[in-house]
């Protein structure tokens, strides 16, 4: 019992970084297209930087939390349980 609690709340840890990952990744994209779209505010760059850093923490401990058993093809099933 006390092991598939612990499988059951793996999953949900797993589930609630990659809900993480989603949003830093959007979050980023937004900051870039409005760093873009006003040259003005081109001194926000090391935010990026910083974004981009978080990004690949992020992207290191999702892999290795991630089972060892997923298919490469299951990139469409994983993502079909991100939505929010």
């Amino acid at each position: 019992m006390a092991i598939e609690i612990a499988k059951i709340q793996s999953e949900l840890d797993n589930r609630k970084l990659a809900r993480a990952y989603v949003a830093l990744v959007l979050a980023r994209d937004i900051a870039a297209r409005y760093i873009t779209e006003k040259p003005s505010h081109a001194d926000l760059h090391p935010i990026l930087t910083m974004l981009d850093m978080s990004n690949g923490l992020l992207e290191e401990i999702l892999e290795h939390s991630m089972p060892p058993d997923i298919p490469a093809n299951a990139d469409t099933e994983i993502c079909t349980e991100l939505v929010m």
